[in-house]
């Protein structure tokens, strides 16, 4: 069996500025808050005794800051993932880092809307383009291997791992936008000889379990104090 566990990048300072398109910008960092997130999902995969096979990730800044913070929890080393431009996000091409007021027009929205699925940004990258290159690498380095019973991490993007759900799921594309991934949500799927099997999608138990709300009280405390 093929156990994978797909998870989104901590919040990242792009992230916080919602009003504008992001798309790839793979130089984006991870702000104070997505550090403080990575942090709880490694405590949270170390305290649920979670031990990876093989590890991966996109090449954007805040899937290895992702990575790299959760790591620390696992005893695993950097030099331990495998970094790959398969696993990035969605690229919107021209409209990376513009105003969404300014580029979604009403007849930009209707396009979308129409066919969401084959809509391309100028110079980006379609969802269809996505969910075939996610599925092309899933199936190349993973599926077929999953009698070695592999539990496998993947830090990635939030429509990369819409898209891949798409595919392997076979819903409406129109449901695409439908699926909320939250940061440092785990999406987990298992892959054995009868197939794909969806445990869970955008598991976020770690950012609002008591302990973590303990911490972040304290947290606002401390910063109240000064």
């Amino acid at each position: 069996m093929l156990d994978i566990y797909l998870i989104r990048h901590a919040e990242s300072e792009m992230n916080k500025n919602s009003h504008l398109i992001s798309g790839r910008l793979n130089e984006t960092p991870l702000s104070e808050k997505g550090i403080y997130q990575a942090n709880l999902l490694g405590k949270r995969l170390k305290d649920s005794n979670v031990v990876f096979n093989e590890l991966y990730s996109s090449i954007a800044k805040r899937t290895i800051e992702t990575a790299r913070i959760v790591i620390q929890h696992l005893d695993y080393s950097l030099d331990d993932i495998i970094k790959t431009t398969e696993l990035l996000e969605l690229d919107q091409g021209e409209w990376e880092g513009k105003p969404r007021e300014e580029i979604y027009t009403p007849e930009v929205l209707a396009q979308i809307t129409s066919d969401n699925w084959n809509f391309t940004p100028p110079c980006g990258e379609s969802q269809r383009a996505v969910e075939e290159r996610m599925l092309r690498w899933v199936n190349k380095n993973l599926t077929l291997r999953y009698s070695e019973g592999l539990t496998v991490g993947i830090f990635t993007h939030i429509m990369s791992i819409k898209c891949l759900l798409r595919g392997i799921m076979d819903f409406s594309p129109t449901l695409t936008y439908k699926v909320n991934i939250d940061n440092t949500s785990i999406t987990r799927l298992k892959y054995t000889n009868l197939g794909w099997h969806l445990v869970t999608v955008n598991d976020t138990a770690h950012l609002y379990s008591s302990a973590s709300k303990s911490e972040q009280n304290k947290k606002i405390g401390k910063e109240n104090e000064k």
